[in-house]
């Protein structure tokens, strides 16, 4: 029995990865087949172009009364391609015709570093979580809601996601291109959400390589460098495995994995400024937006290093490249219209403040030698990143590189200010990625990736040196295969456990709270609501048991007391009042309140108790207890003040 369990377990998760890649690659792959790009380029800019159709219809949809599921993404999408295939006609523009000319063996030497780094990464994912573990800290909670909300409503609005905890926000915006996405794999096979997020997360590995990888070979046209970038991609432990587990940061991750796509086409644009380019590198910068504008902005400083270097080196600025960019931006505009308006016009987050804990010699060894979370250094890539700076004068073609390398300094400077002062200047140039060292040091941790790639390649030229009469190709896989033993399978067990950290039973959520969770839906009524503390992991019984939590997240006040409105506020400081307070009554009413759900988890992993509203109610004569377990609780609401 438990072996026929345990298969179709595996075969449940084998199927949302299958479905997962399906819907993540094809729809962007039919729409830039459509703008006329081509191999490597059309591959890598898929996932992000797929989440640009998200970010122009998921808006839309609601609003012209059309329910959100996977025929509206793939309809969509073709309807995207017919479009812009109508639109190159109308033009006439000349086609796109670039591509990379390289022998076969170099398309699969790259081709099989990618595979080789998504399988890393998604084994270090499965023995990190089963692909069924629940995700726990902080964000977890609100990604998993937002995903189960949208699967079951339809909705995919950015505006919608205000359901989860902000339903007194006027102008609430968030950006859900990556939770929509997730929930069509959750409508495609019902699967539970712990499982579609953790394949879904366990994949962003893989598209990182594929993106970083196509972005090496569009600059530099090398498939040696492009290769060892793709392997690279999944050894870093900054990125993305830090950023899975500190936060859980999921809609950030996946934007940083697409962000050297939209670089990729960028360049393609400005060297082939067709109108298929042209379409595609501003449907790109749509989905990098839908996915975390803070992303989009993180890619303007590369994307300004670039254009920089590359008038530099010509000596002037010519005005092909102003008038393409201007296109970019209108289309770009015009298409993505809902995600400007709603970033602009949306309530903007209270500035985060972090406390400083480096000072500054400390700060730089943890970013060059990706120390910070596990308290080790990654010795190989640093050596490699070492030889990096010695390549870049060594190897031809380096320098096309400067402003991606420089473009990582400068968010490797950002991590080293942001996590050494608490400055007010300091904060206000880091504050739109929160003034989270986190996240400048995952962003920061691309340039690396790439500087090593340098120096696999650099290691590799002088082995031909010695060795002259082995070709280039196994030249480079050799010395990748020295690397891969020397790195204990590209440190595969290093970023494992820090995976790992986001997977224990608990703090937040454990299972046997999980089974509570799952009798309290047998017991509390379709559409109601269920009342609870937002702090004590509670709020993931809509994600794992389609229950209605009155919080849907854990508020951070006194930030967010406006914009879970004042009936939830009262409920949160004064539920206990129940039997004497009018107010509070009314509110049980009004947000048809019939169950209430403690547990001892605790979304900081503390142990401090409940929120003020929510202590002591074994007292309160309005409640009955009617569940317990060892770590969970659920009472019922006199029916006297459910009916009124």
């Amino acid at each position: 029995m438990g072996g026929k369990y345990m298969i179709g377990a595996a075969f449940a998760v084998a199927m949302t990865a299958a479905v997962y890649l399906l819907v993540v690659i094809v729809p962007g792959f039919v729409i830039g087949f459509s703008t006329g790009i081509r191999g490597w380029l059309l591959a890598g800019a898929s996932p992000v172009l797929t989440y640009g159709v998200v970010g122009i219809v998921g808006p839309l949809a609601p609003i012209v009364g059309i329910r959100w599921n996977a025929l509206t993404l793939f309809a969509a999408s073709v309807l995207c391609a017919a479009v812009v295939y109508g639109v190159r006609r109308l033009i006439n523009r000349p086609q796109e015709r670039v591509a990379l000319d390289w022998p076969r063996s170099r398309h699969w030497m790259a081709a099989g570093a990618v595979v080789v780094a998504t399988g890393v990464g998604l084994l270090a994912m499965l023995r990190a979580s089963g692909f069924t573990a629940i995700p726990q800290w902080w964000d977890a909670e609100f990604h998993a809601n937002a995903v189960r909300f949208i699967a079951d409503t339809g909705n995919s609005s950015p505006a919608a996601l205000a359901a989860i905890n902000s339903t007194g926000s006027a102008s609430f915006f968030y950006p859900n291109a990556y939770h929509v996405l997730d929930a069509t794999v959750a409508q495609i096979g019902g699967w539970s959400i712990p499982q579609v997020l953790d394949v879904s997360n366990g994949f962003q590995i893989g598209l990182f390589s594929l993106s970083i990888s196509v972005l090496v070979a569009e600059i530099t046209k090398r498939p040696g460098l492009a290769a060892a970038a793709g392997l690279l991609a999944c050894a870093f432990t900054q990125f993305p495995y830090d950023t899975l587990t500190w936060g859980p940061l999921f809609p950030f991750t996946a934007g940083v994995a697409l962000s050297p796509a939209f670089l990729a086409l960028l360049s393609r644009v400005l060297t082939t400024p067709t109108t298929g380019t042209v379409i595609a590198t501003a449907l790109a910068g749509v989905g990098l937006t839908a996915v975390h504008p803070s992303i989009t902005i993180a890619a303007a400083i590369p994307a300004a290093l670039f254009l920089a270097q590359r008038w530099i080196s010509a000596r002037k600025v010519p005005m092909t490249d102003l008038r393409t960019l201007l296109l970019v931006a209108v289309v770009g505009g015009v298409t993505g219209i809902f995600q400007v308006l709603g970033v602009l016009t949306a309530t903007g987050g209270a500035a985060v403040t972090w406390t400083p804990g480096l000072n500054a010699a400390a700060a730089a060894t943890q970013f060059a030698t990706g120390s910070r979370s596990t308290g080790l250094p990654a010795v190989w890539l640093t050596v490699l990143c070492a030889a990096g700076l010695v390549g870049l004068f060594l190897v031809r073609g380096m320098a096309k590189l400067t402003w991606w390398l420089v473009a990582g300094a400068v968010f490797g400077l950002l991590f080293v200010l942001d996590a050494t002062s608490g400055a007010a200047w300091v904060q206000a140039i880091t504050r739109p990625w929160w003034n989270d060292s986190w996240r400048l040091y995952a962003i920061g941790a691309m340039g690396l990736v790439v500087l090593a790639a340098v120096g696999l390649v650099t290691v590799a030229n002088l082995l031909s040196r010695l060795v002259p009469k082995l070709p280039s190709v196994m030249v480079v896989s050799l010395v990748a295969l020295l690397v891969i033993i020397a790195t204990k399978g590209l440190y595969l067990n290093r970023n494992t456990e820090r995976l790992a950290v986001a997977f224990p039973d608990g703090p937040v959520v454990t299972h046997t709270e999980q089974n509570a969770m799952l009798e309290l839906a047998k017991l509390a009524p379709a559409g109601s609501m269920v009342m609870n503390d937002p702090y004590d992991g509670s709020p993931w019984m809509w994600a794992l048991a389609d229950v209605h939590p009155v919080f849907g997240h854990a508020p951070i006040f006194p930030n967010d007391a406006e914009a879970i409105g004042p009936q939830r506020l009262h409920l949160f400081q004064s539920f206990n009042r129940l039997d004497t307070d009018p107010a509070v009554q009314a509110a049980v009413r009004d947000l048809h309140i019939e169950y209430v759900f403690l547990s001892d988890g605790s979304i900081t992993g503390s142990t401090a108790g409940h929120s003020p509203g929510l202590t002591g109610l074994d007292q309160v004569k309005g409640l009955t207890l009617v569940y317990r377990n060892s770590q969970a609780q659920v009472y019922r609401v006199s029916s006297q003040i459910v009916d009124g």
